[in-house]
């Protein structure tokens, strides 16, 4: 998981990945649709590995054969996010779904990449539009990353129905998890929050921001021993951030 100070808000983008397949010149695939996925394939993996300008050869390579292939646009898109070429990412993405709506990834992806830009609405939408499709294979990630577009509008109950269906359907999300601890805190419930973020920290690492959470839900059940040892995980662990400026705050120390 990455780190929540930093990727707390961040949005989960749904990725294709498939088993590398090497390409031979003369083209070792049957047809042009099979060679654009596999080159598709292949441009995934090599961008989940880090290997950026490989992946844009081959992601290159596909949609010369098919310029309107619906995945490999939705990658491309993807390609050019993590490259901060915001103009081409935005043309792939809405190549992407005008050539095949139904593409729920590709739906997805550009409603998180709509989402980190601030476009709150348009990105609602595209996450609709994901969630329309019933044979969807993720759709807690749209899901959850509605929720957490709902939260910056903010609209926390609109994000509290979004986190509820994501973790109906897989119930260690984390982000999801920390998220309705938050949102229950917020509404004064201390004790449905302390079993969202007591759940939170079996499936993820410590972080400052559930730490800090975690402290001021067991302050408001008066559970003082809990705090302090959420206090003492966050001081010990992460002194310098701005969470345990905000516990000294907080615990008057």
């Amino acid at each position: 998981m990455k780190p929540v100070t930093r990727g707390i808000a961040a949005v989960a983008f749904s990725l294709l990945l498939g088993a590398c397949v090497t390409v031979q010149p003369n083209g070792a695939t049957k047809n042009n649709k099979q060679l654009v996925a596999t080159l598709t394939q292949l441009g995934a993996g090599y961008m989940a590995r880090g290997e950026l300008d490989v992946a844009h050869h081959e992601l290159t390579h596909a949609l010369e054969i098919d310029p309107d292939d619906s995945q490999a646009n939705n990658i491309m898109g993807l390609l050019y996010a993590r490259l901060k070429d915001d103009r081409k990412a935005e043309q792939h993405f809405r190549r992407a779904i005008s050539s095949q709506p139904g593409n729920s990834d590709a739906q997805n992806n550009y409603g998180v990449f709509l989402c980190n830009r601030g476009r709150l609405k348009a990105a609602e939408k595209h996450f609709s539009l994901a969630l329309e499709n019933p044979l969807y294979k993720t759709p807690e990630l749209a899901n959850m990353n509605a929720g957490i577009c709902y939260m910056k509008m903010p609209d926390p109950l609109g994000a509290e129905k979004h986190f509820r269906a994501a973790l109906g359907i897989k119930p260690k999300l984390p982000l999801a998890l920390y998220y309705m601890a938050k949102i229950t805190f917020d509404q004064g419930q201390p004790l449905p929050a302390r079993g969202y973020i007591r759940r939170y920290f079996k499936v993820a690492h410590d972080e400052p921001q559930p730490l800090l959470l975690a402290v001021r839900i067991e302050r408001a059940l008066g559970a003082r021993n809990a705090a302090a040892s959420y206090a003492l995980r966050l001081r010990s662990l992460f002194p310098d951030s701005p969470e345990a400026t905000q516990l000294r705050t907080l615990t008057g120390g």
